[in-house]
């Protein structure tokens, strides 16, 4: 029998595909122990072809129900080899700590329980927009070292601050007293005629303890008109809930930070009592103001 037409006004649903080699492309298509999820997530999602003011370009979709089920999906189907590659990476680390105490460090070595949703790299340039940290070399989700730094170096500065308001002006001038509070934990920049120098504590990335667990969580674009620039923010356009990843409450993560025996015993303390106040208030990651990437203290 003839198959039957389409109508005219029925449009064919686009077909997803991956803008990859076919050898890469297929790769993808059958996850195996090889595959590195960070690597799938960046460059192996799948796209639609779609045409605007006549040019032909893929788009990429990240749908809750779709494409962000799928990826979840591969990170279960790999969570096994994940575990095996972590459990490899922490033996690293405790040698690593070794080394270190060998050389005149002190330990400080903590697993934290996460208590919101933990959401790194949320602004990397990725396909949807909506992008993901993960540890290059294991695929991974972690917190960078840089970043642990980061809050920390901000908690330390309001404990300062409120011990001594004035201190407050010092940090607004980043004058000499400035810098001089934070050089021996953290180091300084070259400034004011005085030379660089290396802070006294090392930062480690944070590394799960097991395979965490993801979830999503949802952004809403209430104005996708107007951000496409079509017309103005009217308030009759149809919100688009943006699904993003997240790794779930629940999970540990292991921080290690190496004190050299030359940081004195007050400046220690003060550190500590930053770094509970960093993974406790502050959080790290993204949408910290709304609570997440908060750790249990």
């Amino acid at each position: 029998m003839p198959r039957p037409r389409p109508k005219r006004n029925q449009r064919e649903k686009p077909r997803p595909f991956r803008p990859l080699p076919g050898e890469f492309g297929s790769f993808f298509e059958r996850p195996g122990p090889d595959l590195n999820f960070g690597l799938y997530f960046n460059k192996g999602l799948y796209a639609y072809w779609q045409t605007k003011k006549g040019l032909k370009f893929p788009e990429y979709q990240f749908r809750a129900r779709k494409e962000a089920q799928e990826v979840l999906d591969t990170y279960r189907r790999l969570k096994p080899i994940l575990e095996r590659s972590l459990e490899r990476k922490h033996q690293e680390l405790n040698e690593l700590c070794r080394a270190f105490e060998a050389c005149g460090y002190t330990v400080w070595d903590n697993t934290y329980t996460l208590k919101s949703p933990l959401v790194i790299g949320l602004g990397n340039a990725h396909p949807t927009e909506r992008g993901f940290t993960f540890l290059w070399t294991l695929g991974v989700p972690y917190i960078p070292a840089e970043s642990i730094k980061g809050v920390l170096r901000l908690a330390y500065l309001i404990a300062r601050a409120e011990e001594n308001p004035d201190f407050l002006e010092h940090w607004a001038k980043e004058d000499n007293l400035f810098w001089d509070e934070l050089s021996a934990p953290f180091g300084r920049e070259e400034k004011h005629g005085k030379p660089a120098q290396r802070g006294q504590v090392v930062f480690l990335d944070a590394l799960p303890v097991k395979t965490p667990e993801f979830t999503l969580e949802i952004t809403t674009c209430h104005y996708p008109d107007y951000y496409g620039e079509r017309h103005g923010p009217t308030e009759d356009q149809h919100p688009i809930p943006l699904p993003f990843l997240a790794v779930a409450p629940g999970s540990e993560f292991r921080f290690v930070l190496l004190a050299h025996e030359d940081l004195g015993q007050d400046t220690q303390q003060k550190v500590k009592e930053a770094f509970s106040a960093a993974i406790a208030e502050h959080g790290f990651g993204a949408k910290t103001a709304l609570g997440h990437g908060r750790f249990e203290p």
